[in-house]
């Protein structure tokens, strides 16, 4: 699949409201009664990246470009990350971990 961010024409940090939004504009532009190859192209990437717990997710395993070991050492330590808009990422990470006790509390 191509980059979801870039077929939803939001930026990576974009939130659930700004995703949902060109969700909804591109399902407007290119319904699946007219064109439903390009809407199942769009219904992929909304259901890839749609909620945090998702965006995390890609964000972990979908994108190997990323360098993760900065983000998962904080994580794991119980600190913060030093990468700008992360700490978001790094308590949905440590939330996950805890609920799949990967890691007591901290």
């Amino acid at each position: 699949m191509t980059h979801p961010f870039a077929i939803l024409g939001v930026g990576p940090d974009a939130n659930d409201e700004e995703i949902r939004q060109a969700y909804l504009r591109l399902v407007r532009e290119f319904p699946p009664e007219r064109d439903p190859q390009r809407f199942q192209v769009v219904r992929e990437a909304y259901d890839a990246v749609e909620n945090q717990r998702k965006r995390l997710a890609y964000r972990l395993f979908a994108t190997p470009e990323v360098d993760l070991t900065p983000l998962l050492l904080a994580c794991l330590q119980g600190g913060k990350s030093q990468r700008p808009g992360t700490n978001d990422w790094l308590e949905l990470l440590r939330k996950e971990l805890k609920e799949h006790r990967f890691i007591g509390d901290s």
